[in-house]
């Protein structure tokens, strides 16, 4: 059985299997999954805002107040949302035990 590049025979760790290599798992957030919570929220935070607040009559309608106020909120929490993923992401300096 051939070993990956880079990787020999004697380097192997006490307790794997032979052949076995050691790796080392990368978890990352999921994006998409921050982003759509974070829409959603911004979204619902924009249209309760909208309501609650109200507005004077003025050249807009109560809803479609709430739509541009909702929607301002969307797009401000999808992009909050992966600011918060890409912050999750950062690696923590924490001493390496080996």
């Amino acid at each position: 059985m051939s070993l990956p590049d880079g990787v020999s025979g004697s380097e192997e760790k006490p307790g794997l299997p032979a052949g076995a290599v050691p790796v080392r798992i990368r978890r990352a957030p999921r994006y998409r999954a921050f982003v759509l919570v974070g829409a959603i929220l911004g979204l619902v935070a924009g249209a309760v805002t909208s309501i609650v607040l109200g507005g004077r009559p003025g050249t807009f309608s109560p809803t479609t107040l709430t739509g541009y106020v909702g929607v301002i909120g969307l797009l401000l929490g999808g992009l909050g949302g992966g600011a918060v993923a890409v912050l999750v992401e950062r690696p923590r300096r924490r001493p390496q035990s080996r």
